[in-house]
């Protein structure tokens, strides 16, 4: 799966949202987070994320120089790597990335209670799912608004494999 050109006008859109939110990125180096729901395929993760890279390359100059924090969202563990968008986009940083057949219903609150514990220093947080049904399932719809508030929903952009969502966006649709 590779961005279209609909999808790469979308993502510049939700970015720049993103950016331009009051009290979100000011200038200086920026710290974003892109995080991989494991269900994707290694090939597949491999290319939308260096699609993804070189499309935010593309849009601004701030994208040059950034703090990028990968996490790998599985069934057992969520684990975060920093690692160089360079590597990214060259696809060496997912050499050891395995792809995990779902078992059980995984918890988008989970998820959003993880980024707002560890990745609230992130001024972007892109989440790749290839499943939108599966993650708009929520069973503890108080604890997403609790994880979600007051800022995560405003720096989140989910990305599916057809579509793409803000995050503010996606805690309305959800209730």
């Amino acid at each position: 799966m590779s961005l279209t050109p609909v999808q790469n006008l979308q993502l510049h859109n939700h970015i720049e949202r993103v950016l331009h939110v009051p009290g979100n990125y000011r200038g200086g180096i920026l710290e974003m987070a892109m995080v991989i729901d494991r269900t994707y395929e290694a090939e597949t993760i491999k290319r939308l994320c260096a699609d993804i890279m070189a499309s935010c390359k593309k849009q601004s100059e701030i994208f040059r120089n950034i703090r990028l924090n990968m996490v790998l969202w599985g069934e057992q563990e969520i684990r975060t790597e920093p690692v160089a968008s360079a590597y990214v986009q060259m696809g060496t940083c997912f050499e050891d990335y395995r792809q995990e057949k779902i078992q059980t219903a995984k918890a988008t609150e989970e998820i959003m209670e993880y980024l707002k514990k560890f990745h609230a220093r992130s001024k972007l947080i892109l989440l790749l799912t290839p499943d939108k049904e599966r993650f708009s399932r929520i069973a503890e719809p108080g604890r997403l608004r609790e994880a979600m508030g007051p800022f995560l929903k405003q720096k989140l952009v989910i990305i599916y494999p057809e579509t793409m969502q803000g995050g503010t966006e996606f805690l309305h649709c959800t209730f």
